[in-house]
């Protein structure tokens, strides 16, 4: 009885909701598999946890006592002080040169790029080099060759047909540029061999 009323009510719900495909639940003796136990790894599966042991490639970790017994900072300081060697052997140390300081003056290549980079682009080139860089010889680079620029503008613009009375009764201004230029031009290199050889 109850088994008749339970199919009506499925045949109802059916109904109501898609009316094209009412068919009856079919009962499934079927009933799902437990997984097997954990016992069921047997010596023959183990292989597969093989890579987790790989006690001849790598070495073992001290115990627990050893790794305990560590001595303190300042004792391994004290100790490294007292015998002198080098932490790696064959390394000399160098006190008077330091990465940082390279990388903060830079070399000859970065200026070299810069200054053509600033000479060619103008303004752009200028800025672009100068703001990009973050060595000395970068931004020495940059104002030399934007003061090598600023000379080729001005002698274009003064000795240029396009450009007709633009500095005529107005010399002055001519020679203000040209120096300033000319004392850019010069700054860079300067600047950075004090640097280089201080």
């Amino acid at each position: 009885m109850a088994e008749q009323i339970s199919n009506v009510r499925y045949q109802e719900l059916l109904n109501e909701e898609e009316p094209a495909v009412a068919q009856p639940p079919q009962e499934e003796a079927a009933v799902l598999e437990a997984p097997p136990p954990y016992s069921s790894i047997s010596a023959a599966n183990a292989a597969f946890f093989d890579y987790k042991e790989d006690a001849g490639r790598f070495p073992n970790p001290p115990s627990y006592n050893v790794a305990t017994t560590l001595p303190s900072y300042d004792e391994a300081e004290r100790t490294k002080a007292e015998t002198g060697v080098p932490l790696v052997p064959g390394r000399v140390v160098e006190d008077d040169f330091d990465d940082t300081d390279q990388l903060r003056i830079g070399n000859d290549g970065i200026f070299m790029l810069t200054f053509f980079m600033a000479f060619l682009f103008n303004w752009i080139g200028f800025f672009l080099s100068f703001c990009l860089t973050t060595s000395a010889a970068g931004r020495y680079g940059a104002i030399s060759g934007f003061g090598l620029s600023l000379i080729k503008w001005v002698l274009i613009v003064r000795f240029s047909t396009y450009f007709p009375g633009y500095f005529d009764g107005q010399y002055w201004l001519w020679w203000v540029f040209l120096a300033m230029g000319f004392m850019l031009f010069v700054r860079g290199p300067v600047h950075l061999l004090k640097l280089v050889f201080e």
